[in-house]
């Protein structure tokens, strides 16, 4: 898959469809029971995408990340049909956020399919986030824990995410610089049945496929302060709002 770097985008290029399709008055927003005062990790859920933030990271930084992922879904699902071209959504959904100052390494960018998939989607994650990053990984793995503990929050992804035809996982954390970091995964699911608890089932019929498709930002924080005035106004307009599902205290 080639995702190439592109000139920063106008974020003020879809003005139009913002006030035809999200007015004002429309707009919703939905709070599970996570605190943004919460010193510990927490996660979140837009529609098919899972937003998890490690301990220790600041309100403000929680808020920037799900702002981010919020406004590079609406951004590229303008463009692209995520079921019917995923990959193409993906590399807008990733440009989307390089045009916002998430900056990423193109060697970095990978697409891998798993034809004859067997095994619990969650684990096979772990594995896979594990491989790159430690600490994403773990980040990961309490809002796994969080999820299965939350009916509503399950019946929210199987829903958003079409029962896992299309999904993304997006932990976030300090790396060893201080730098806010962001781990996209994004998946696509291909299967002859369809699971409500698709993430964690026990795959182990045939003709499973599954592809996987990740990039890994590094924030630049000059960069996100130029724009954060644009993202502001435009996530006022958007009726989609994030489901914070769980806090996890220290």
């Amino acid at each position: 898959m080639d995702v190439k770097r592109a000139e920063y985008l106008d974020l003020t290029e879809y003005t139009e469809a913002f006030e035809r399709d999200f007015p004002a008055v429309n707009a919703k927003a939905f709070r599970g029971f996570a605190s943004d005062d919460s010193p510990g990790g927490a996660g979140s859920l837009l529609a098919g995408n899972l937003i998890s933030t490690a301990r220790g990271m600041s309100r403000q930084d929680k808020r920037d990340v799900n702002a981010s992922v919020r406004y590079a879904q609406w951004f590229a699902s303008q463009e692209r049909d995520r079921q019917a071209d995923s990959q193409g959504w993906f590399s807008l959904f990733a440009i989307t956020l390089f045009s916002m100052g998430w900056e990423y390494d193109d060697e970095r960018v990978v697409e891998k399919y798993y034809r004859q998939f067997s095994g619990q989607l969650s684990q096979a994650c772990l594995k896979v986030i594990s491989g790159v990053n430690g600490q994403m990984a773990d980040v990961t793995r309490d809002m796994f824990g969080a999820l299965l503990a939350n009916t509503s929050a399950l019946w929210s992804l199987s829903k958003g995410s079409l029962r896992g035809k299309e999904f993304a996982i997006a932990p976030a954390h300090y790396d060893n610089q201080g730098r806010l970091s962001l781990g996209l995964n994004d998946y696509s699911l291909r299967a002859r049945v369809q699971r409500e608890e698709f993430l964690f089932w026990d795959w182990n019929e045939s003709n499973v496929t599954l592809t996987h498709r990740a990039v890994p930002f590094t924030l630049n924080r000059a960069r996100f302060e130029e724009v954060r005035p644009t993202i502001s106004d435009r996530l006022d307009l958007i009726a989609d709002a994030i489901f914070e599902f769980y806090s996890g205290r220290l």
